[in-house]
């Protein structure tokens, strides 16, 4: 219900937006502005900047606030339309009142509410409710919609006092049918009189993919302003966020800097889950390193997980398409977006028409175009779970070490084309990291020699589609991590036949080393199959000696 919104003091840098929805019904009412729909990434605030709104317009009496989720409804359309007609009814009873709890209590029959409404002199609205118990009593699909949808016109009609209607996750209004879904495709279009009227300004949310098409397709187009929300600035992030310590009696660890936070790109509902992470891990002292801790249990088993997860459930019917689609966002993460839709089936397992409609789905959804970090690190722990059989100790200790040790460590990235010689790219790009690192000058000549024959190995042998090879180096003050990665045939370690290694440096041989010397100057590697991806990973401990 609206009325569950966060305190308004912690409802931070929102205030020109708030302003600007609160006058919403006089610029419309001037044709000066019209319909808003609140656009910006999952988490942003959305849904609470509607609640706010909500509030402020209940006490404030001028404008009558009427909100309604489809989040949770009922799409079969009478149920949804009895829902919403008696949602709105119980909400403006409610506001006439001042009476929050009758808009809280769902469960009275609109019977029992006669008698209030008599009292108020309301006698318009009862010639609502007993139209609409009409159409259903003669089971008339159609006019039980008509009725709910254009009951908060007929109240801005009958008193004269602006209705704002604030639908959260409209798109879903797209699903509505009749007796099974896609049974009655465009019944959306029904709330475009409601949209129209200059009584009624609505105030919507939902996926900006999915609303796009629902515009273009009807009269609505052209009617309805975007409003984006961005993410906080980084000051009041980090206010945000103490202050929720505050509320859950939380306190920072001296010297604590929050650099953290940063990760979180200001997502109002990102920050307030990390906070109640803390709380249920009974924290009363925050460090740097307990963020983390909470970070990890919120993005394997914490609310954001269960958020995410709720999403993710709308677009997949079944555990083979879920697994499926985990293959799919792991693949778009790994290599930056999704370039070649004709190998998409290799890796999702499905299908090329099924692996389409789920891809589909989830461009609609917009969750392929979304660049946040808090999303990658769920989807990395649902696919560690859910694909690879891990349990979740083992997620959770995995996004740990990855923060941990990104505080220590360089990153270097490299791509070489699958052409000859490229791999000397790669011998002169360690050469350099080496001598920052201050390797041991043998020891780096044998790794440019192991490195060129990974690299060659990828070029000759893989069969890419892609014709390129992915390197990463990775330094620590205690371990050295080098990431060679082509898409192709996989291929094992027991699998290379080798010649000795003293053989080779008897002839003077520069190439065709192998893994052996690979394994006999590292202290690890592993050989690892990431969908179509080969992946082998080259780890070397460093100490005064190396």
């Amino acid at each position: 219900m609206p009325f569950n919104a966060i305190p308004a003091e912690d409802f931070l840098n929102r205030e020109p937006e708030l302003n600007y929805l609160k006058g919403l019904s006089k610029l419309k009412a001037n044709a000066l502005g019209g319909d808003v729909f609140l656009d910006g990434a999952r988490g942003m605030g959305k849904t609470e900047l509607q609640k706010q709104l909500y509030r402020i317009l209940f006490w404030e009496n001028n404008v009558v606030p009427f909100y309604y989720s489809f989040k949770t409804a009922n799409l079969k359309g009478t149920y949804f339309a009895q829902d919403y007609f008696t949602g709105f009814v119980r909400q403006y009873i409610s506001f006439v009142k001042k009476d929050p709890s009758i808009a809280n209590n769902v469960a009275e029959p609109l019977q029992r509410l006669m008698p209030t409404i008599s009292s108020l002199g309301l006698y318009w609205l009862i010639d609502c409710i007993e139209d609409f118990q009409g159409h259903v009593n003669k089971n008339d699909f159609y006019w039980q919609l008509v009725a709910a949808i254009s009951a908060p016109v007929m109240a801005a009609q009958k008193m004269g006092k602006p209705v704002i209607v604030m639908l959260d996750d409209f798109d879903e209004a797209a699903h509505l049918y009749e007796s099974s879904l896609g049974d009655a495709h465009g019944l959306i279009s029904l709330f475009g009189e409601s949209m129209r009227n200059r009584l009624c300004p609505h105030v919507i949310t939902g996926s900006a993919g999915a609303l796009e098409p629902i515009f273009t397709d009807h009269s609505l187009i052209g009617m309805t302003e975007r409003m984006r929300l961005g993410p906080l600035p980084e000051d009041l992030a980090i206010a945000l966020f103490r202050a929720h310590l505050t509320n859950l009696k939380i306190t920072c660890a001296p010297g604590v800097q929050l650099e953290f936070l940063d990760l979180l790109r200001g997502n109002p509902f990102y920050i307030k889950n990390l906070a109640k992470a803390a709380w249920k891990m009974q924290k009363n002292v925050i460090t740097e390193k307990d963020l983390i801790e909470c970070y990890s249990f919120e993005v394997s088993d914490g609310e954001t997980a269960f958020y995410w997860a709720s999403v993710f459930s709308r677009y997949v019917k079944n555990p083979a398409q879920s697994k499926a689609m985990l293959k799919l966002l792991m693949h778009a993460i790994e290599n930056g977006g999704i370039e070649d839709g004709k190998r998409l089936s290799m890796v999702s397992g499905l299908g090329e028409a099924e692996t389409e409609t789920l891809l589909n789905a989830l461009t609609t959804s917009g969750i392929m175009r979304v660049k946040d970090a808090v999303l990658h690190d769920f989807i990395h722990c649902l696919y560690m779970k859910e694909i690879e059989g891990r349990n979740v100790s083992d997620a959770r200790e995995k996004i740990e070490a990855k923060y941990i040790q990104e505080r220590e460590e360089s990153c270097f990235e490299l791509v070489i084309p699958m052409s000859s010689n490229a791999e000397l790219v790669v011998a002169k790009a360690v050469e350099q990291i080496g001598k920052n690192i201050n390797l041991d000058a043998e020891f780096l000549n044998y790794l440019q020699l192991a490195l060129i024959e990974v690299c060659i190995n990828a070029i000759e042998h893989s069969g890419s589609y892609e014709k390129k090879v992915f390197l990463k180096f990775i330094t620590r003050p205690d371990k050295l991590e080098i990431i060679v990665e082509n898409s192709g045939r996989p291929f094992s370690l027991e699998s290379i036949k080798e010649v000795p290694v003293e053989e080779k440096m008897r002839l003077g041989m520069k190439r065709g080393w192998g893994y052996k010397l690979v394994h006999k100057i590292m202290d690890s590697v592993k050989v690892e199959r990431v969908n179509d991806r080969t992946r082998v990973i080259l780890t070397k401990n460093i100490d005064n000696g190396s």
